[in-house]
């Protein structure tokens, strides 16, 4: 018998019975709609953007704002105009529009010449105000829009000025803030740009997450334990697309009949969890610059740096500090190049700075524990002679001490606490860099 498996979700969720979580987010922006003020949406890849969007648009979504809040939501996917003559957003703004009134039982009348004007588009406005429904834009894949270049300042004035004339508010989505997606200066110096309030659409909370895999089998004869939703967690961290790659392959196991019951058992799961997210994490990593790919690696750096990657869920702020939102992220970090710096392990080593950080944290190293450390990072999972690793600190110089090495050792062993035993000692012949495990 075939079963079930509902993680199966990897686009936006489209069943109002599939939806999960954001009721925060959802009364923040339904508010702040009801009162005339648009709104910028910013959130990760896949983090639910477009899910959230399709939601707002449905009844159960508006229950708690009031009776008196009469909206009509056109949601628009900008994918589809991201080459297109201003004269087609027009048309299609007006086509959205007309459908969802239809939708919500508001008699407008068609208009029958040049659907595709701005003219036509301010008649239907006009109708829609004159029955005090307040029209909410909702426009998806925003960036490309605010970078279409057929677009001009005059038609982003326009669509500014139907917010004056008619309490029209914008709602859009985008990955990165409305000032780094526009075409050019001259298109973000429209006052359109300045009529938003940013909110950000980040992570579950750590409940949140074991509510979403709960929830998603509740009709099911599978169980998870308490252990296999932490290590999930622990695994993929509170990102909902994420927690649906994992939860799917942990169905998957146990629908089977596969054990998931320790810790050995739930490592079956990286293998095919890091291969199917693998993708998406790429395409996080290339779309980054390379001083933000430098901070990603550190998880330190500029301030501006850190709350974009903040922005975009790869790090996360803890008691001062950065940290990797999940454990496949670090990993998936640690085995990309990055300019200037050597990657082996926990450690992330700069070697014109003489820095160390292990898993985001500066090791603060003498010059020569660095020297150590560097070459043994270079050479990682190989055993490294102990003539080379003087020769690292020393240079040529001959000293016969046989045990300044060993003292050396000791020490940067005990000034990487707790990952001193990613040190091996190869009796006879030197020391290597790899997992203790």
């Amino acid at each position: 018998m075939r079963v079930h498996n509902p993680f199966f979700h990897r686009g936006a969720i489209r069943q109002s019975k599939d939806f999960f979580g954001r009721k925060a987010e959802i009364q923040e922006i339904l508010g702040l709609l009801h009162n005339g003020q648009s709104v910028s949406l910013i959130g990760a890849r896949r983090i639910g953007k477009s899910s959230l969007l399709l939601h707002l648009c449905r009844p159960e979504a508006k229950e708690n704002v009031g009776k008196d809040f009469r909206t009509v939501f056109v949601n628009v996917d900008c994918q589809e105009l991201g080459g297109s003559p201003a004269e087609e957003v027009y048309e299609t703004f007006l086509i959205g529009l007309l459908d969802a009134a239809d939708a919500e039982g508001i008699d407008i009348e068609r208009v029958q010449h040049n659907p595709g004007t701005y003219r036509a588009l301010d008649r239907a406005l006009h109708q829609i105000s004159r029955k005090h429904v307040i029209p909410i834009m909702l426009l998806d894949e925003f960036e490309l829009l605010a970078a279409n270049q057929n677009l001009t300042p005059y038609f982003f004035a326009r669509l500014r000025g139907l917010t004056t004339k008619y309490g029209l508010a914008y709602l859009t989505a985008s990955q990165r803030p409305l000032f780094s997606i526009t075409a050019e200066e001259e298109i973000l110096s429209s006052p359109f740009f300045n009529i938003f309030v940013t909110l950000a659409l980040g992570l579950f909370t750590h409940v949140e997450a074991e509510a979403l895999l709960l929830a998603r089998l509740t009709d099911s004869d599978i169980h998870f334990s308490d252990d296999l939703i932490a290590y999930l967690i622990f695994l993929v961290g509170p990102n909902p697309f994420f927690l649906h790659i994992a939860g799917y392959h942990a169905f998957q196991m146990l629908a089977q009949g596969r054990q998931l019951e320790t810790e050995s058992d739930f490592s079956q799961l990286d293998g095919p969890i890091e291969i199917e997210a693998g993708s998406h994490l790429a395409y996080l990593w290339q779309n980054l610059t390379s001083v933000e790919q430098y901070a990603l690696a550190i998880a330190d750096g500029p301030i501006d740096s850190l709350r974009l990657l903040e922005q975009q869920c790869l790090l996360q702020e803890h008691d001062g500090a950065y940290e990797y939102t999940s454990e496949i992220l670090r990993r998936f970090v640690r085995r990309q190049e990055v300019n200037g710096l050597i990657q082996a392990g926990p450690f992330v080593i700069d070697e014109q700075r003489h820095q160390v950080w292990a898993n985001g944290h500066d090791m603060g190293l003498t010059t020569s524990q660095f020297s150590i450390l560097t070459r043994l990072c270079q050479h990682a999972g190989q055993v490294v002679h102990g003539d080379d690793l003087e020769t690292a600190v020393w240079g040529d110089v001959l000293v016969n001490d046989p045990d300044r090495l060993k003292t050396l050792i000791k020490r940067l062993r005990r000034a990487i606490v707790p990952y001193d035993t990613w040190i091996i000692s190869e009796r006879g012949v030197g020391y290597a860099l790899r997992s203790p495990d």
